[in-house]
């Protein structure tokens, strides 16, 4: 599964660089978010190599949804980083992770910008263009805070007080525009913490399986294991940091539900 993942992976990013730098028509979606035939076509593209390995297996896309009723589940995010992408700012990704009987097994998240390649399988640790990555090992006073971009609805004073009390171990913060390249980001080294919200299963199901494969910690702000219903999550280097961090996300995102 792994080499069809990074093949369709591989695919969709000809697909975003095609469009990259055309006139496109974006529409909002019922959530505001946006979507253009880059996103359409990218996931397309995805479905169409899966389903030619694997045509009994179950797709969950962004854009096209759930499909099939397999105990196997590929969660397809075809352009994370969508408003960058409109904007005609390098920053997107595509996301593919696969899911079997409960348990997330396998990552790869494709930067088509810089032709990086994350990928990793279950206890066969990470890698980036077949070089092995791990996780940084500095404390989170040391470090840079990723977090995700958006502050629409609730979000936005959740995400302002996570940061105001994170202010008393690191005053470093970064923002990417796309959750799964926050994440990518995360597993090599860059950040010693990744928070993101309002997420889905497709957003998160790759970069899970690459950061613990790196050596970090993955969970929802409550310090849960993620599931498909999961809407935060929370990742870092270490359980150190991520004790800290999940001592103020547990409060400022309690009771959320997304969007």
């Amino acid at each position: 599964m792994l080499e069809t993942a990074k093949l369709a992976a591989k695919e969709a990013g000809k697909v975003i660089l095609k469009y990259f730098n055309q006139d496109v028509v974006f529409s909002e979606k019922e959530d505001k978010t946006v979507v253009s035939i880059a996103d359409e076509e990218s996931e397309q593209v995805i479905i169409k190599t899966i389903k030619e390995k694997f045509p009994d297996h179950s797709i969950n896309g962004e854009e096209t949804g759930r499909t099939g009723d397999s105990d196997i589940v590929w969660h397809v995010d075809p352009l994370d980083g969508t408003s960058n992408f409109k904007n005609k700012i390098p920053f997107s990704t595509v996301s593919i992770g696969v899911e079997k009987a409960g348990k997330f097994i396998l990552g790869v998240i494709y930067n088509p910008f810089t032709a990086e390649l994350f990928y990793a399988e279950l206890g066969n640790g990470a890698y980036l263009n077949e070089l092995k990555i791990q996780v940084t090992d500095l404390k989170l006073s040391k470090g840079a805070v990723v977090l995700d971009a958006s502050f629409r609805d609730d979000r936005a004073h959740r995400k302002l007080k996570t940061q105001e009390e994170l202010l008393n171990h690191t005053s470093k913060f970064r923002m990417l525009g796309s959750n799964a390249l926050q994440l990518a980001e995360l597993a090599k080294g860059q950040y010693v913490c990744s928070i993101s919200d309002a997420i889905h299963t497709y957003d998160f199901a790759a970069g899970l399986v690459i950061i613990r494969e790196a050596g970090g910690v993955v969970t929802d702000q409550y310090g849960n294991e993620p599931t498909v219903d999961s809407v935060v999550i929370v990742a870092t280097n270490n359980v150190d940091n991520h004790g800290k961090v999940i001592d103020i996300t547990k409060r400022t995102y309690a009771g959320y539900k997304g969007m």
